[in-house]
């Protein structure tokens, strides 16, 4: 039998683990399952950067621990370059991404305890051409993390990422690293990422609404049988902690419910004050009490979405102005009325309660001086791109398609859907079956089609769709997540930071 429960750790730092700080020691008392842990090429007094790996990987064996090495310090230094000449983030293509020495890995590796590597915000250094260097150099240093394409065609620059971001990682795994994810930012690129071979890592409690990184995250775990995992990251803008010990425990009591596989908090240094475990800290060794080694009969494999959106994976989330950067960081992409379709959509699902523009904090707009909450209203969602297959969509009653492309076997297996199996499709006529557009009338139209039915709009926030849809929507206020033979319901708190769990009871599935 599968083990499906979940592994709970905390990120912490390489000098924290080596000069045994209490940050990391006091923590370690109360357990983990493994250790997050920010690694550099920096000696740290070492004789070079392979022993200090090698020191570090040795010192978590000591403890019986397992570790993810995560790697953030690219993202944030113009150069870095060993004694010996070797450049660990400039390529002589003249993008900027990070260069593993191999053996270095090969250290990190030694001592059969390394899980696997993980590229800190790598989707951010992407969609934003490592904005942190941008910012940092007064725009001097202007450099993507992979080479773009000279086109205007989402599709095309993002099929090209698709093959640089799978080549990537396929380099990464063949230096001795079990796996490989990145850490996601913004709610895009889980797909892309998925598919390329990275597991998906969605932030919580941060830059968006938990759940709805979850939705979007978990499709593209389910749609590519990968595993999913969860940072509950402390910072909130530029304050660390930035964010209440309720609201901590209670994303990661989220994590628990939702199915994620592996959740750790960042970081180390939040949890800890003078020594010992502050507010923060007592909290998360409250969840480790209650979770750790529990027993969990379903993960992310087991989701049962009935609500799905299917768009290409194009990299938009609501960018503007410092953030407008083109799709997947090529300037020549500028978003369109395509990519935007589907804020629309969750604005929709979520009774209104995510922004016109973004479901992000991020966008510079008023809808970002709002009260930072964690949750919203979701009822059984989840993201799939253009590829998703009819097995993955078999559990869903209502369907969005939208974005700049869906494939034609993806949009064949709908229509099967819609026929044999009842589904409600919401689409613009531009993916409405062929031998049915002669039936469009204005601006909404309703298209019965076998047992299921088709609604044609270019307005996914018009009244009269939210009135039609309205059944498959849930309930204001609450999140409900159905698995495969239990549904769990969350009853949202008026701060948006907690719930109450309203139970979690077998299905009749």
């Amino acid at each position: 039998m599968t083990d499906k429960r979940l592994q709970i750790g905390f990120n912490t730092f390489d000098t924290d683990i080596l000069e045994h700080r209490p940050d990391f020691e006091k923590l370690l008392l109360y357990g983990a399952d493994y250790v997050f842990c920010h690694t550099s090429p920096d000696p740290c007094g070492f004789a070079d950067d392979c022993e200090k790996a090698a020191a570090l990987a040795a010192a978590l064996k000591e403890k019986g621990l397992p570790f993810i090495a995560n790697f953030e310090f690219q993202n944030f230094a113009k150069q870095t370059v060993s004694p010996d000449g070797f450049d660990w983030s400039n390529r002589e293509n003249g993008t900027h991404l990070l260069n593993l020495r191999p053996a270095f890995v090969q250290a990190l590796a030694a001592e059969g305890n390394l899980i696997g590597i993980t590229y800190d915000e790598f989707e951010h250094v992407i969609i934003n051409r490592n904005i942190s260097l941008w910012l940092d150099s007064k725009g001097r240093i202007d450099k993507a993390a992979f080479p773009q394409l000279a086109t205007r065609d989402a599709f095309r620059q993002g099929e090209a990422l698709a093959g640089q971001l799978g080549a990537y990682a396929e380099s990464v795994r063949a230096l001795g690293a079990p796996v490989f994810s990145g850490e996601h930012v913004f709610p895009v690129l889980y797909h892309i990422f998925a598919r390329s071979g990275v597991i998906p890592n969605f932030k919580s409690q941060k830059e968006c609404y938990s759940n709805l990184q979850f939705a979007v995250a978990a499709g593209a775990a389910l749609e590519y049988g990968t595993p999913l995992w969860n940072c509950v990251d402390m910072w909130h803008k530029l304050t660390n902690p930035g964010h209440s010990a309720t609201e901590m425990y209670h994303n990661l009591l989220f994590a628990y419910l939702a199915g994620v596989n592996r959740v750790y908090v960042e970081s180390a240094h939040a949890l800890v004050a003078d020594g010992a475990p502050n507010e923060n800290g007592r909290e998360y060794l409250r969840f480790v009490k209650e979770y750790r080694g529990r027993q969990r009969d379903y993960d992310i494999c087991d989701y049962r979405p009935e609500i799905g959106i299917i768009r290409y994976d194009d990299a938009y989330w609501g960018q503007n102005l410092v953030w407008a950067r083109g799709l997947f960081g090529n300037k020549m992409i500028k978003p369109d009325r395509r990519n935007r379709e589907w804020i629309g959509i969750i604005r929709t699902l979520t009774f209104g309660e995510t922004g016109e523009e973004t479901f992000t904090w991020n966008r510079i707009a008023p809808s970002s001086l709002k009260k930072h909450r964690s949750f919203c209203s979701m009822n059984a969602l989840a993201v799939f791109d253009d590829r998703v297959g009819k097995q993955t969509l078999s559990t869903l009653k209502l369907a969005f398609l939208c974005g700049v492309r869906i494939s034609p076997e993806t949009l064949a297996d709908v229509q099967t859907l819609v026929a044999e199996n009842g589904l409600t499709a919401v689409c613009p006529a531009r993916f409405l079956p062929g031998r049915l557009r002669t039936a469009v009338k204005g601006s909404y139209t309703e298209i019965p089609d076998g047992s299921g039915l088709w609604i044609v709009t270019d307005d996914f926030g018009s009244a009269r769709l939210k009135k039609r849809i309205a059944p498959f929507l849930g309930c204001k206020g609450e999140i409900r997540l159905p698995f495969a033979d239990r549904e769990i319901r969350l009853q949202l708190g008026a701060d948006g930071e907690t719930f109450t769990v309203n139970g979690s009871r077998p299905t009749d599935n």
